[in-house]
């Protein structure tokens, strides 16, 4: 039975946005790939034009948006020990955040095009912490059964969406995730112009986050999806 994890990567100051991505999918997919424990990796890298989700670069140079994000298919997830090859993605990174999670997939696309090639489109990825005054348990079961058809219904442009609910934080500061949702468009103008339906569904949904959600962390970011295998 297939194990999933996330692996969030924030890079180091040596390390340029394009080094991240030659270090990922150069050096330590190759590296991952080739063993016999992984079923399915996708990689994700933020895009240079953050958008709405810009933020003020700090001394170095950096921001908080995440800068790739790893999911990961495996024969096992039980702890770090089996993340392949995680010493060459620390060798990139300021902070590494590594998650067993559970996805689920309410709207898929139609893909069209090969692994090794990047999808159309971009996807907004959010990490999310539940609200307050509820459980983990409560955060997951809204998401998941209340929140999904008001997300299909309003957020029109709507091309894949996954929802993966943390099952357990394998590093100390993934402590603070409840989930990561990633929306993706097929186009960046879908995503400017066709996020919600009208202002009555922004308003919905925005309600709706309320509930469940605490305010999105800095650490959401606007990405480009490369599948490397696919199941």
């Amino acid at each position: 039975m297939t194990e999933y994890l996330l692996i969030a990567v924030w890079r180091s100051p040596a390390v340029s946005p394009a080094g991240v991505v030659a270090g990922v999918v150069d050096r330590w997919a190759a590296e991952a790939l080739a063993g016999d424990t992984v079923e399915s990796c996708t990689v994700s890298f933020a895009e240079d034009d953050q958008g709405q989700y810009a933020r003020e670069p700090d001394a170095l140079g950096l921001v908080p948006n995440c800068d790739a994000l790893i999911a990961l298919g495996l024969a096992r997830a039980h702890d770090l020990d089996d993340v392949p090859a995680r010493d060459l993605l620390h060798a990139l990174a300021r902070r590494v955040e590594v998650w067993r999670v559970d996805p689920h997939h309410p709207k898929v696309w139609d893909r069209d095009w090969p692994d090794g090639e990047y999808a159309p489109g971009v996807k907004m990825v959010s990490f999310m912490k539940r609200a307050e005054a509820i459980t983990h348990e409560q955060f997951a079961r809204h998401w998941i059964e209340r929140h999904t058809p008001l997300a299909v219904r309003h957020h029109v442009g709507l091309w894949n969406y996954t929802q993966s609910v943390v099952r357990r934080a394998f590093t100390p500061g993934g402590d603070a995730i409840d989930g990561v949702a990633e929306l993706h468009f097929r186009s960046r103008p879908d995503f400017v112009d066709r996020f919600f339906d009208s202002p009555e569904g922004r308003s919905v949904i925005i309600a709706d986050v309320g509930r469940f959600m605490a305010r999105p962390l800095p650490e959401t970011a606007l990405m480009r999806e490369l599948p490397l295998r696919t199941a």
